[in-house]
């Protein structure tokens, strides 16, 4: 227990106040103290992935007056302000909502933000995924009915504005998919966590019309099966054909009711040239924000794009020799990334130190690869959708290995190893593609094989235990 203005706060007390207020985007920081975390999307009606520069200085002053004054960035396009006390929380958020910004609905049991590729700035999108993701957010955003009690489990959602899905469908509970015929195909029933599902195609040729009517109908169906660990589970037990079929009947009777009509969903490119700010393991300090806004200022069209790889993507006004941008599409291809979660520094249920160990690993790479860095089974850093997956799972914090993960499918398990190993592991990994000339994990799979990866894996790697049938039903993933 600690003294905070010479009370004692003990993180039971904290934790009674917080957690029916967690759907407002607040959660409690370990340990006993008064320390919560701020989870910050955009407001009503803004690009959940534009960010400009007035509130990032916005997100400075709260994390230096109110928090550490650090700030880590989501992998839903949102920001996290940790170490602020709770009974400021309020005052915080009247602060972020002066600048446009919300808490609400980006953390517990709520419909979460609906992330987009960033297609706007993408030559290779086929729909405005931006304007369907704020549409679709805006109809479940501040409902009673979709948030807290009300709702057995979050719902995720994303929008791809092409084929490389670079939203990743794969770990969505519905992934939505632009087509080059103007219609879009969706995803049901992904996710990752202890259990990790690739989500699986329903429908095909999907309407923009229909694709509000499809996510509400999921939240129906998901709520009316009532069931805690997610829509995941509900395809998992009922069946596709099932669920899919209660989710049309659904959705037919939300049309019939009446639903607003989406915004023109053709591709809207801007052209911009990009400069990437990738920070490993996630971490942003308030002058280095502030830095960046800065920079969208001066050089830049005044915002940047948040997407889901902790990395600040800054479109330029115009090029010129002392800063020269690139055109990026897809985004999730071309650079290396190295993902993590807040970990055990200031998540209760954290097993591990992310954050260093995710900057040990970044040094590593030296291929376009990602990296996910999870501090325990609730996979917040989507390892199960990197090329490299760490998990850390039990009280001596042994780690699941997964390769392979991706858009469209999640990572397999190819083993645990201790903690002490999971900075060899990756590089051994990392000689095997090198070795196999594989751009990624993906590649190296099909080249090589699993059984041949894990084999190599249990020569070098002292503390490597390959996956089998017993980690398999006991942890998944399926």
């Amino acid at each position: 227990m600690t003294a905070v203005g010479g009370e004692a706060v003990k993180y039971s007390d904290v934790y009674k106040v917080v957690y029916p207020r967690k759907h407002e985007g607040i959660y409690k920081n370990r340990g006993d103290n008064a320390w919560v975390s701020v989870r910050i999307r955009q407001g009503p009606g803004r690009d959940p992935s534009k960010w400009y520069s007035s509130q990032l200085r916005t997100v400075t002053h709260v994390a230096d007056r109110y928090g550490d004054g650090r700030i880590m960035l989501g992998t839903r396009g949102d920001v996290e302000v940790v170490a602020v006390d709770y009974r400021m929380f309020d005052e915080v958020v009247a602060q972020l909502r002066m600048a446009g910004l919300e808490p609400r609905d980006s953390c517990g049991s709520s419909v979460r933000n609906p992330i987009p590729c960033p297609s706007n700035h993408c030559p290779l999108a086929l729909a405005n995924a931006e304007a369907l993701s704020t549409f679709i957010g805006d109809y479940f955003r501040g409902r009673a009915e979709y948030e807290g009690v009300n709702m057995p489990h979050r719902l995720k959602i994303s929008v791809s504005g092409c084929g490389e899905a670079c939203a990743v469908p794969a770990s969505q509970d519905v992934g939505i998919i632009a087509r080059g015929d103007g219609g879009f195909d969706v995803y049901l029933g992904g996710g990752v966590g202890e259990h990790a599902f690739t989500a699986k195609p329903a429908f095909t040729g999907v309407a923009a019309d229909d694709l509000l009517p499809i996510c509400i109908g999921v939240a129906q169906v998901l709520k009316r099966e009532g069931e805690r660990k997610g829509f995941k589970w509900v395809v998992k037990n009922r069946g596709l054909d099932a669920v899919r079929s209660e989710v049309i009947k659904a959705a037919e009777e939300v049309k019939r009711q009446g639903v607003p009509s989406p915004p023109p969903s053709g591709p809207v490119f801007l052209g911009n040239l990009m400069v990437r700010l990738h920070y490993p393991a996630g971490w942003v300090s308030s002058s280095e924000l502030e830095s960046v806004a800065r920079l969208a200022e001066e050089r830049g069209v005044g915002y940047v794009v948040l997407f889901n790889d902790q990395t600040i993507y800054v479109p330029l006004a115009g090029s010129t020799m002392e800063m020269k941008g690139e055109r990026l599409g897809p985004y999730r291809g071309g650079k290396a990334a190295t993902v993590a979660c807040l970990g055990k520094e200031l998540c209760p249920p954290g097993l591990i130190d992310t954050t260093s160990l995710g900057r040990r690993i970044h040094v590593h790479l030296r291929r376009p690869v990602k990296v996910g860095v999870s501090g325990c089974t609730h996979d917040c850093a989507m390892s199960r959708t990197s090329d490299i997956g760490l998990e850390p799972f039990g009280f001596n914090a042994r780690i699941i290995v997964t390769i392979g993960g991706g858009a469209r499918r999640v990572g397999e398990a190819v083993g645990v190893v201790e903690l002490s190993d999971a900075e060899a592991v990756v590089d051994a990994l990392l000689d095997m593609m090198d070795e196999a000339d594989a751009d990624d994990a993906g590649e190296l799979m099909e080249r090589v094989g699993v059984e041949s990866i894990k084999a190599r894996l249990s020569a070098r790697i002292k503390s490597f235990k390959p996956w089998d049938n017993g980690l398999q039903s006991t942890l998944g993933p399926d």
